[in-house]
């Protein structure tokens, strides 16, 4: 068989492979201990779905499910992109999936770029037939909102829940990133004070979680006072290598720093998901979508 041959031989498979990819699922693993989490609130366990972009693992999600139903979560955390920003929300892969769940766990939802985008339509301009999309998109965004907030979701938009087990608190935070800092190619520093104002100061000495989409600005994050950070939107590099690791994030940046996995600065934590899905042509490749559990333990 010559060369040129053997090459194509060889692109065949790896997009026959990159198909069969998409349709499996990992679940990870993490153990977070700290000593500020309550006891209260030791062997609390959360799920992490990130970046379905309306992706489908089996009909209506079930394969998705059952994995969920199997870690049985106390928590959903859900940090962004689970919508496409060119497609309808709802209904959606993503609508139906969350509206399954809600029934049974307690969700915590923070948006992506993707749902900051559909959410700034409305103030967008542009020619007719594309204020014409969007106004239709915008619709379709806030009927997902206003239907999965009536089934028991809470949205965190630049807002913080506080949680109390025992008289003991627990926070959650969403930070919603303007636009901007999702922006190709350089990557933008967030301003000084910039989370303060965004999201107010963290409580003193209380365990809070920051859901962040992007986590490129994990030394902001820490820096404001975050102990676990849960974060997505790299897709796992979309290619990943042996001992390298991810390959291009959706910013066009190539070998990111934070790709997928735990990332640790001195006592704090940031957890990175690869995604469930990918959108319009991005690949994943050596890069199977991933369910992050975690387990948070009193040190």
């Amino acid at each position: 068989m010559r060369e040129s041959q053997i090459i194509v031989w060889l692109i065949i498979l790896i997009l026959i492979w990159t198909l069969i990819e998409q349709k499996l699922l990992v679940t990870k693993h993490f153990i977070i201990k700290s000593r500020r989490l309550p006891e209260e609130w030791n062997h609390t366990n959360f799920v992490v779905l990130a970046d379905l972009h309306n992706c489908s693992f089996g009909r209506d999600n079930e394969r998705l499910i059952k994995k969920i139903d199997k870690l049985a979560p106390d928590y959903i955390l859900v940090p962004g992109d689970m919508v496409n920003k060119r497609s309808a929300c709802c209904p959606s892969n993503s609508f139906s999936l969350l509206e399954s769940l809600a029934k049974k766990y307690k969700i915590y939802y923070s948006y992506g770029n993707h749902e900051e985008k559909l959410d700034s339509f409305i103030n967008e301009k542009g020619n007719e037939a594309d204020m014409e999309l969007q106004k239709e998109l915008y619709s379709s965004w806030t009927e997902y909102r206003k239907e999965l907030i009536r089934q028991g979701i809470i949205f965190l938009d630049n807002q913080t829940v506080c949680l109390t087990k025992n008289g003991a608190p627990f926070y959650i935070t969403g930070i919603s990133l303007d636009l901007e800092y999702f922006g190709r190619h350089a990557l933008q520093e967030l301003e000084p004070e910039y989370l303060k104002k965004a999201i107010g100061k963290k409580k003193e000495n209380e365990f809070q979680i920051l859901m962040a989409h992007s986590p490129f600005y994990f030394k902001d994050y820490m820096d404001w006072g975050a102990d676990l950070v849960v974060s997505g939107h790299v897709h796992g590099g979309m290619v990943r290598l042996p001992g390298i690791g991810g390959i291009l994030s959706p910013q066009v940046k190539f070998f990111p720093k934070y790709h997928a996995g735990l990332y640790r600065r001195k006592d704090k934590v940031m957890l990175v998901s690869r995604g469930l899905g990918s959108h319009s042509v991005m690949p994943r490749l050596f890069n199977i979508p991933e369910i992050i559990s975690i387990r948070l333990e009193k040190e």
